[in-house]
């Protein structure tokens, strides 16, 4: 293990950010927290531009999660909102780091959607962007920290897939009519998932944070994408239901517009070559497991 670190948190309360603090800690390191609440040690408003730099004073390193949640119908303002809660706040955060004379390292989410909404390649790290504007998403919200990434700070941008947990997130939203024996494929389940439990993302945060090797962007996916009729087959299984419902494609658009045909119906086949290069070790490598372990 690195020498411990003081490392500080946005999204701290949400789905990656409350077991990644818990599991920093547990390594030894000191956690601070930014929020837009008083839950946290400091506070920031993006929406004004905001923020008590002092949070910044002193840290290692900065772990960005905070963003306007995807899962919602896409109307301009909402775009607008996911856009900016992501490039805003992150300029914020560098402004604050390039302030500061020992600059922190930065580890910012991010996702496979930079890759595009359908590819017929797997793709990794090395893989041009696509179309989307979840893809313009990612590039601009990893393209907000590059005046910190240009003085030679370590800069690493997780580019996440799927997370799996009961607790939130894509599963915990097709828990309810699966168990009830009225799930199925989406479309029609040939597209690609790229998918990553939510134990496997914490411990690859802290992997992140703690290994200078691992720099740049970061695929935070498991080693095999699985097509979405196999995920629904295991999902089907590992529950104890029949899988025989599929949502037809012209549904899901006509229920969810963009932010369906983007994310559920999205087809990504992406190889995590980074953390495979640096020797990471998943806890949950095929998704029975991962099923498993989050139900």
């Amino acid at each position: 293990m690195s020498d411990t670190k003081t490392i500080l948190v946005t999204g701290a309360s949400g789905l990656i950010g409350t077991p990644l603090c818990a599991a920093l800690r547990a390594r030894g390191h000191t956690v601070r927290t930014l929020s837009r609440s008083d839950r946290g040690d400091f506070k920031w408003d993006v929406a004004a531009d905001t923020m008590d730099t002092s949070a910044v004073d002193g840290v290692d390193a900065i772990v960005h999660l905070a963003g306007e949640s995807i899962a919602q119908r896409w109307t301009e303002s909402v775009k607008v909102r996911i856009m900016k809660s992501r490039v805003d706040s992150t300029r914020l955060l560098v402004d604050a780091a390039l302030e500061q004379s020992e600059k922190p390292i930065y580890i910012g989410a991010s996702g496979i959607s930079f890759y595009g909404i359908d590819r017929d390649d797997v793709v990794d790290e090395s893989s041009e962007t696509g179309q989307g504007f979840l893809a313009e998403v990612a590039r601009e919200w990893e393209g907000a920290a590059q005046p910190l990434e240009a003085t030679g700070v370590r800069c690493a941008y997780m580019r996440t897939g799927i997370v799996l947990s009961a607790k939130g997130g894509a599963l915990a939203k097709m828990l309810t009519p699966f168990k009830l024996g009225v799930g199925g494929r989406i479309g029609d389940g040939q597209q690609m998932m790229s998918w990553i439990s939510l134990e496997d993302l914490v411990q690859a945060y802290v992997f992140a944070v703690e290994n200078d090797a691992l720099t740049g962007p970061v695929n935070a996916v498991a080693p095999e994408a699985v097509s979405n009729a196999d995920f629904t087959k295991t999902l089907g299984k590992v529950l104890g239901r029949p899988t025989i419902f599929p949502l037809p494609t012209q549904v899901v658009k006509a229920l969810f517009g963009d932010m369906g045909k983007e994310t559920v119906l999205s087809n990504l086949a992406v190889l995590p070559g980074q953390l495979i290069e640096h020797n990471f070790q998943w806890q949950h490598a095929t998704i029975e497991k991962a099923l498993q372990a989050s139900l």
